[in-house]
């Protein structure tokens, strides 16, 4: 379940016991001009290479060129509550505190054919997700570490239409690896059970942006859900039991398709304002459900997530040819219903980006450098799970999470 976990991980979104970018887990950390501006008008605004991860159709503003990026998240969290056993309190344990980094490298390069074709490639991490609590903390049981790493190997184009409209589309080689640890039972401290799971599918992207005059641009993009099956070991150790040993496990996850709304309007030579509108289906995920064929231990959770909408406004000044600045703010709601669907994995919630960014430019290289906190509001849990040996353990907790989260990106045109 390494790699189904590192898709939870995710879910956080990035963030550890919290997400790392989005709600959910949902990840958009791979272009350091998009975070300066909480990703608003994120695939038209035409600064950078990342267009074919979010609106292919927007390739077509840059020409031939590349750019690498590396984004470094951190996830504090602060959780407070109580583990009961049958519905008895288990003796006191320490808090759960999260604290970490993750880094999120990522790749873009294209080649512009002429006036209205061009085609590239990308490497980016679209979902991913990461809480890793102190090992002693009172939710043990309910999770240690979890972590889901997506990577996306794109390759796509975009032709245009008309001096209005260009189309764009891309195929996806999707990789997910997960990692959930937890112990396998709430009075066996030293126990452990781990799921470590990976596996391939594929994704597409699909998108059209309008541009009814110069320098005003619309664009509308459709992302698939993906559906695939990983596998991998399951691992059982110190329960003192025949079930003690390593087996096969197996999950299946179907990542969420999203439709993306963004538009770019350049005031004057001076400012750029910029838009963005993000459905996400999350009710896809609706139980995680891990398996192990081989002693018939099955582990469900049910998420039960809701569909969301996220919204983001962004403005750039080209303060001069070689400098601009940019600032964003965005809503980021949690797709977790209630505090009956927010689990420890997974104690995402309702989010507020603020952001900065700055880009230098000189002659054919360009650096760019983003920054994000994010108020993320407190929430609660109450989950109730059953151990591998059979038993009902229930964690109530409280969460209060925040996050921080630089990009760096250095482009070359050609």
């Amino acid at each position: 379940m390494k790699n189904y976990t590192k898709f939870l991980l995710l879910g956080l979104s990035l963030v550890a016991a919290n997400n790392a970018n989005a709600s959910g887990y949902q990840l958009n950390e791979y272009s350091a001009t998009g975070l300066g501006r909480a990703f608003a008008g994120i695939g038209v605004v035409g600064d950078d290479y990342s267009a074919i991860s979010f609106n292919p159709a927007g390739m077509i503003l840059k020409g031939t060129g590349g750019q690498l990026g590396l984004s470094t998240v951190q996830m504090h969290s602060f959780v407070d509550g109580t583990t009961y056993y049958n519905g008895t309190p288990v003796a006191d344990k320490p808090y759960g505190k999260m604290n970490f980094y993750k880094f999120l490298p990522s790749g873009f390069a294209q080649y512009k054919i002429n006036d209205k074709a061009v085609i590239g490639g990308g490497v980016y991490t679209p979902f991913g997700l990461a809480s890793i609590y102190n090992k002693e903390w009172f939710g043990a049981h309910h999770g240690i570490s979890t972590e889901l790493d997506v990577v996306d190997v794109a390759f796509g184009g975009a032709y245009k239409v008309t001096d209005q409209v260009t189309l764009g589309a891309s195929l996806i080689y999707r990789y997910v690896h997960g990692d959930i640890i937890n112990t396998a039972h709430p009075l066996m401290p030293n126990s452990r059970n781990e799921f470590d799971l990976d596996g391939w599918e594929f994704a597409y992207n699909f998108g059209i942006m309008y541009e009814p005059v110069k320098d005003t641009r619309f664009g509308v993009s459709y992302r698939l859900n993906t559906a695939q099956k990983v596998t991998g070991d399951h691992t059982i150790k110190r329960t003192g039991t025949a079930k003690d040993g390593t087996y096969p496990g197996v999950s299946k996850m179907t990542l969420p398709s999203q439709l993306l709304i963004s538009g770019y309007h350049k005031l004057n030579d001076k400012f750029g304002l910029s838009g963005a509108v993000r459905w996400t289906k999350w009710d896809i995920f609706d139980d995680f459900v891990m398996r192990s064929p081989t002693t018939g231990i099955t582990a469900a959770v049910p998420e039960k997530w809701k569909n969301t909408w996220t919204y983001s406004l962004g403005v750039d000044y080209y303060y001069s040819p070689e400098w601009t600045f940019r600032a964003g703010i965005s809503y980021d709601p949690t797709p977790i219903r209630d505090k009956f669907h927010r689990t420890a994995r997974i104690p995402d919630s309702n989010r507020l980006w603020t952001t900065l960014g700055v880009s230098y430019q000189a002659k054919n290289w360009q650096v760019d450098v983003g920054y994000a906190h994010l108020f993320m509001s407190k929430g609660r849990t109450d989950e109730t799970s059953y151990t591998p040996l059979g038993e009902v353990s229930n964690i109530k907790a409280r969460h209060d999470n925040y996050s921080n989260m630089v990009g760096v990106q250095f482009q070359y045109n050609f």
